[in-house]
């Protein structure tokens, strides 16, 4: 399953984590969960996450200010999955960055869907890529920004790289 997309859920409510994972790794996914922006940040930054399902309501840090952060140092496409459904919180998920929107209730086989659809949408995207785009490389809870030339560690000290 190595090849396989690698899903990160974020959700506080167990039996939701639980749901997807089994769902997801059903169709072929790899799945990691989360229970709080705390374990998001962790896994993200040992893991490369190819699209985060989030949850807007989370102890601690909220997914939309989770998503902000996300957006503004990430490509990772987030398809929010949340019990507030009204057309203002749709509107405002949207415009802090996610990708999709799916209110609670909800039909598993209508976000597996909406998860292949922007999965689909984000690998038409051209392969090549401009060398001053932003590029984040995470490994071994290191953090590479290509943008920046910066080599972060585990526990957040910078080392400036140079260019050449």
């Amino acid at each position: 399953m190595e090849g396989s997309p690698h899903i990160l859920v974020v959700d506080d409510n167990r039996e939701i984590r639980d749901l997807l994972s089994r769902f997801l790794v059903k169709d072929g996914f790899r799945v990691s969960t989360a229970a709080d922006g705390r374990a998001m940040h962790k896994i993200l930054a040992e893991s490369t996450i190819d699209l985060i399902v989030l949850d807007l309501m989370l102890p601690g840090e909220d997914g939309l200010t989770l998503c902000r952060r996300l957006r503004a140092e990430s490509e990772i496409p987030v398809v929010m999955l949340t019990a507030k459904g009204e057309e203002i919180d749709r509107v405002l998920g949207l415009e802090m960055g996610a990708d999709d929107y799916l209110a609670k209730p909800f039909s598993t086989r209508e976000l597996l869907a909406r998860i292949k659809a922007v999965l689909r949408r984000v690998r038409s995207l051209p392969a090549a890529r401009n060398s001053a785009e932003v590029e984040i490389f995470r490994f071994a809870g290191w953090k590479l920004d290509t943008a920046k030339w910066e080599l972060e560690s585990a526990d957040g000290v910078i080392v400036p790289l140079s260019t050449g």
